[in-house]
């Protein structure tokens, strides 16, 4: 007794009157955002903003000042933000699962339709007055959702979301704590009311899942779980298994079977992944509504949904299909999901023997399974390259078109000349990279690569002299911060390019310009659907064919902002003016561009076209006063898997350049392109 008493005496400056533990078994420890731990007791309160950590076979019952309840199961993390004034609880799930129980007569905060928030690296779960069960799983990064009463909303986060705080983390087991997020409350608030989000009903799961667009549709889970969970309403665990060496555990099951299920991974929602990590090549790609079956069972350790295979029978009393004996039950104390005898469910791998799982996190590991990868040639390269890209953070893009063109030109810094009013095939390659050399939570230091190559049919010379080869190296520094709650990023981008191109009629290609250029960019995320960047760039270029050199300047912005579900609208607009030395001329553009996307036109298939605006002033009039360039596009993409794309595209662009030439080169053109090939993002 007395050693409680000098630990609450130690503790009094931290602990308050805000949250207060009401029951403990086992372990449970607070740790400060100064990173000060302490053991937590019964009836011991959390004044301060801190990570609450359980112990194995541990529970822990939180009670917040207005009568809200979380219980805490064991091996889980949570940071808990005291509420602010006029504004909802907020508490962020690391690890691990939690059921609360909310009062349904309180009313949400003015401005705010939510009781409580919780956060997961994957989704923000509002709740309005619920009692609900909330499982992630951090290896996965599933987080999955079961509402016992009431209703509860579930929004997912992009995978961009989740595959940049998973970058931020250069030592996976330690993942930095944020405390006190409320000015994150207003955006979380208002992702709950994006079209994306799903609203949970009393008996029904749902789940966000890395690789789909949004959360599944709810699913009426088996009654049996339900039931169950109902009943344990302190989050009670079963610490025994169906192991042969470890004590049996009770299982209550539909006695029900249909034999053999030869592809049992097949009722795992989602399918593994075989992968510990997200890869960036997998965004959003499933986009359809689901078709789960109901009656399915929640693992509340991985998040997984284990649904009726397809030839489960269906009761025409509830809706529901059966789950089979096959696939395992329920614990009737605890509702925990019990596999089937000496199998267990991994987060990663799926349904599992008892055998060791090997780890994915490790550079020898990683190498030993390039060494051991199975299946057909297409999915060992497909593997291989998960197990590359893990290896060395590095990133990749890279397009290859063959096109037919009616006007060869040449671009010139924007500029268009040299315009030959004859058509040719072009072979139009790009490919860029660049990795990650230094990650957290607020700085980003990314190296950086490219080529471009432009090759006309060699059978022409004055159109062969237009080939073109361009690279690029370069560096960029991103300063991470927060704009009306949302993640912001100051870019700092410095990059050294070089042009070669058979400018004058020889067989190899003759040094043509370079230039050394410096960006600083703001990306701005206005809320979930709206993205904008604003730049400015200063470019120093020096001619090799002839002595000119001067600056390029260029001030513009992008903004992305989704129109829907179906839609999405992208426009920008730039101003450049570049100041040339060699004959004392400035010539500027203004460009303006606008843009539909229409995503899933087809299967995995996505359409963007729009239009493209510029006009060309030059105030030396050389070859002309000024100018009026427009194009129309259209860009087909067909996903052909994890890291390939086809491409089709046709452009018109025309040009119409006023005033007296002191030559006779003519400045208007029509031109017309087609083509397509292959896109690669890794």
């Amino acid at each position: 007794m007395f050693k409680i008493l000098i630990l609450l005496t130690f503790m009094s400056p931290i602990f308050g009157d805000l949250v207060e533990v009401t029951f403990l078994k086992g372990k449970a420890i607070y740790v400060s955002p100064g990173g000060k731990k302490f053991q937590l007791k019964n009836k011991v309160k959390i004044k301060k903003d801190g990570l609450v950590k359980t112990g194995k076979a541990s529970l822990l019952r939180l009670k917040f000042n207005n009568g809200t309840l979380l219980n805490i199961g064991p091996q889980s993390s949570m940071v808990i933000s005291h509420e602010v004034k006029d504004k909802p609880h907020l508490v962020e799930l690391i690890r691990g699962k939690v059921r609360g129980i909310v009062d349904p007569k309180e009313k949400p905060k003015e401005g705010f339709d939510h009781k409580m928030i919780i956060k997961t690296r994957s989704a923000s779960i509002g709740v309005r007055g619920t009692d609900f069960v909330v499982v992630h799983n951090d290896k996965n990064h599933i987080t999955s959702n079961i509402t016992l009463k009431g209703e509860v909303d579930l929004h997912k986060n992009s995978d961009e979301q989740i595959f940049e705080s998973l970058r931020e983390e250069l030592d996976p087991s330690k993942k930095p704590i944020t405390f006190g997020q409320e000015e994150n409350l207003n955006a979380m608030e208002e992702d709950l009311r994006n079209y994306r989000t799903r609203r949970i009903p009393v008996g029904h799961f749902a789940g966000a899942f890395p690789s789909y667009e949004k959360a599944i549709s709810p699913v009426r889970i088996d009654d049996n779980q339900l039931m169950a969970l109902n009943k344990n309403r302190n989050l009670k665990i079963n610490a025994g298994n169906t192991s042969n060496n470890k004590p049996k555990r009770k299982v209550l099951t539909n006695n029900y079977q249909i034999g053999r299920i030869d592809n049992p991974e097949s009722s795992l929602v989602p399918q593994p992944q075989k992968s510990e990590t997200l890869d960036q090549t997998k965004y959003n790609s499933i986009t359809t509504e689901e078709g789960i079956r109901h009656g399915g069972i929640v693992d509340l350790n991985t998040g997984i949904y284990i649904s009726p295979p397809e030839q489960a029978k269906r009761d025409p009393k509830t809706g529901k299909y059966i789950i089979p004996d096959e696939l395992g039950g329920v614990d009737p104390e605890t509702g925990e999901y019990v596999p089937p005898k000496g199998v267990k469910l991994d987060p990663i791998y799926g349904f599992k023997y008892d055998t060791n799982i090997p780890k994915d996190r490790n550079v020898k590991e990683n190498l030993e399974k390039l060494q051991n990868l199975t299946g057909s040639f297409t999915e060992k390269v497909s593997e291989a390259l998960e197990i590359f890209k893990e290896i060395t953070r590095l990133d990749l893009y890279g397009f290859a078109n063959y096109q037919y063109t009616t006007n060869v030109r040449e671009d010139y810094y924007g500029e268009f000349r040299r315009i030959t009013n004859k058509d040719s095939m072009l072979w139009n390659l790009e490919g860029f990279g660049g990795f990650q050399l230094f990650h957290n939570k607020d700085w980003l230091i990314y190296p950086k690569g490219s080529i471009h190559f432009r090759y006309y049919e060699s059978g022409q010379p004055d159109i062969r002299e237009l080939n073109q080869y361009e690279g690029m190296i370069g560096n960029e520094i991103h300063l991470k911060h927060s704009t009306f709650g949302r993640s912001s990023r100051l870019i700092f981008d410095l990059a050294f390019t070089t042009r070669y191109q058979n400018y004058q009629k020889r067989d190899l290609y003759d040094f043509y310009t370079e230039d050394t250029g410096f960006k600083i960019m703001e990306r701005l995320s206005l809320n979930r659907n709206n993205h904008l960047n604003i730049y400015y760039q200063v470019r120093a270029f020096h001619g090799y064919r002839d002595p000119d050199h001067g600056n390029i300047h260029n001030f513009g912005f992008n903004h992305d902002f989704e129109l829907g579900d179906t839609w999405s609208l992208l426009y920008g607009g730039e101003w450049s003016w570049r100041d040339n030395k060699l004959d004392n001329n400035t010539y500027e553009i203004l460009a303006g561009h606008l843009k539909f996307k229409w995503r899933e036109i087809f299967s995995r298939t996505d359409m963007t076209f729009g239009y493209t605006y510029q006009n060309h002033q030059s105030r030396i009039p050389l070859y002309f006063d000024h100018a009026v360039y427009y194009k129309t596009d259209v860009l087909f993409h067909h996903n052909l898997g994890q890291f390939w794309k086809i491409n089709l595209l046709y452009e018109f662009e025309r040009m119409r350049g006023y005033g007296a030439a002191q030559t006779s080169e003519d400045r208007s053109f029509i031109r017309q392109s087609w083509g397509g090939g292959l896109t690669m993002m890794f």
